[in-house]
C-alpha cells in the first residue's frame, strides 16, 4: 500500500507536538509500505517533499494558502501514485483536491477547529482523539483514535545518570518538564509550585528540569529569580527529539501542568489535546502529575496510572510533588501501571495499524463502487 501524507503547514525536523506527530507518523507508517510526506518548505529528511508555504497568521487567507500549493503537491503525488491519502486537517482542503484529481481515498484527521469543508466532505474517513470535534453532519464518517508515545525510544532503559552530570543535577529529586514554553503549557503553575513545595518541604531539595523554549521564556526566568529559585532550576533549551528522552531520564517525576482555558481551540470544549508528553513519561515509567480533563481521565486513571490536579492551581500541584518525594516506592508502582496502559494503548506503532486497517477498508469501499 502506497501511502500520502499531506501535512504542508508542518516543518521537519522541529521540535513541537506537530512535528513529533507527522514524524512518528511517517516513520511508523513506513512499515506498512512505500510512504511520501509533503511538509512544508525548508524541511529535510528521507521520504519527504518539501512543498507547503508557511501557514498565514490570518485564518481567513489559509484555504488560499493550501489551494496555492496544489501545483506543487500534485507534482510529487502523481509521481508517487498513491493508493490512499492522509490529511492533517491543517492542510485546509489540499488532500481533498489530490484526492479527487488523483481517484485515492482521503483519510483527514481533526484536531480541532481548523479544517476545511473540503476535506471534511471528500473524505471517507475521519479520524479525531474525540469525536466531538467532528461536526456533527460528517460525524457518521468518524473514527476515534489515539495518539501516543515511541515506547522504543522513550524507555525506562534509557539511562538518567549522563543527564544528571551534564546538568548538574547530582542526587536531588529532579522534576522534568518538557515542551513547549507557551501560556496554555503552564510552566508558571510549575514555578509557583516549586515556591511552595519549598516550604512545604523544607528538608528536602527538589530541582526542576526544563526542557523546552519559547515565548514565556523570559518571564519564567525573571520569576524564578524574584522568588529566589534560581539555583533550584535548569533550563536547558530546545532540544532535537532525539535528544529529549536522554535528558527526561534525569527526572524522578514528570508534571504536564496545563491551562486549558489559556488555549482558544479548548476553552469552548475542554481539553482538546492528547498529551504527548503524558504518554512519552509514562513510556519511560516516570512517575507523572499532569491535570484534571476530561480527555486525559479517558485515557488514565487518577491514583492507578498518575496523579491529577485541577489546572492552574500551584498549591495542588506542590502537594501532588511532595506526595511523589514522600512515597517513592508507591509512586514507582504507579508509574508501572502507567506504562504498561501506554504500552497496550497508546503507542504511535499501534496508532499507524489502526490507520492501516482504516486505509485498508477505505480501499474496499472504494473497489465496491
Amino acid at each position: 500500500m502506497r501511502i500520502l501524507v499531506v501535512a504542508t503547514e508542518i516543518l521537519l525536523p522541529d521540535r513541537h507536538g506537530g512535528s513529533t506527530h507527522v514524524s512518528e507518523l511517517v516513520r511508523h507508517l513506513a512499515e506498512h509500505g512505500p510512504t511520501l510526506l509533503l511538509a512544508r518548505r525548508g524541511s529535510h529528511g528521507e521520504g519527504l517533499a518539501a512543498v507547503g508555504r508557511p501557514m498565514p497568521r490570518l485564518a481567513a487567507l489559509r484555504q488560499a494558502n493550501a489551494l496555492a500549493n496544489v501545483p506543487a503537491a500534485l507534482r510529487e503525488a502523481r509521481a508517487f501514485a498513491p493508493d490512499v491519502i492522509y490529511e492533517r486537517c491543517t492542510s485546509y482542503g489540499l488532500g481533498a483536491v489530490l484526492s479527487r484529481t488523483l481517484a485515492a481515498p482521503l483519510l483527514t484527521m481533526i484536531l480541532d477547529q481548523r479544517y476545511s469543508w473540503l476535506s471534511l466532505l471528500q473524505a471517507r474517513r475521519l479520524v479525531a482523539t474525540r469525536l466531538d470535534l467532528v461536526p456533527r453532519p460528517v460525524r457518521h464518517k468518524a473514527v476515534k483514535v489515539s495518539w501516543g508515545a515511541n515506547a522504543e525510544r522513550f524507555s525506562p532503559q534509557v539511562p538518567g545518570g549522563p543527564a544528571r552530570e551534564r546538568f548538574g543535577l547530582g542526587d536531588d529529586f529532579v522534576v522534568g518538564y518538557s515542551g513547549s514554553f507557551r501560556p496554555w503549557h503552564g510552566v508558571d503553575v510549575l514555578v509557583e509550585a516549586a515556591d511552595r513545595l519549598r516550604r512545604l518541604r523544607p528538608d528536602r531539595r527538589a530541582r526542576f528540569l526544563l526542557l523546552g523554549d519559547g515565548p514565556e521564556r523570559g518571564r519564567l526566568e525573571a520569576r524564578v529569580r524574584e522568588l529566589g529559585l534560581a539555583d533550584r532550576f535548569v533550563l536547558t533549551g530546545s532540544l532535537p527529539y532525539d535528544e529529549v528522552p536522554a535528558a527526561l531520564a534525569a527526572a524522578d517525576l514528570c508534571v504536564a501542568p496545563f491551562v486549558p482555558e489559556r488555549h482558544g481551540p479548548s476553552r469552548a470544549r475542554g481539553f482538546v489535546l492528547d498529551p504527548l508528553k503524558v504518554f512519552e513519561s509514562l513510556a519511560m515509567g516516570k512517575p507523572t502529575i499532569t491535570i484534571q480533563a476530561a480527555n486525559i481521565e479517558a485515557l488514565f486513571r487518577d491514583g492507578e496510572h498518575l496523579r491529577l490536579t485541577p489546572p492552574g492551581d500551584p498549591q495542588a500541584l506542590a502537594e501532588a510533588i511532595a506526595q511523589v518525594m514522600d512515597e517513592p516506592a508507591a509512586a514507582r508502582a504507579q508509574a508501572e501501571a502507567g506504562r504498561q496502559q501506554v504500552l497496550r494503548h497508546h503507542t504511535w506503532r499501534a496508532h499507524a495499524e489502526h490507520l492501516v486497517r482504516l486505509f485498508s477498508e477505505m480501499r474496499a469501499d472504494a473497489s465496491r463502487r
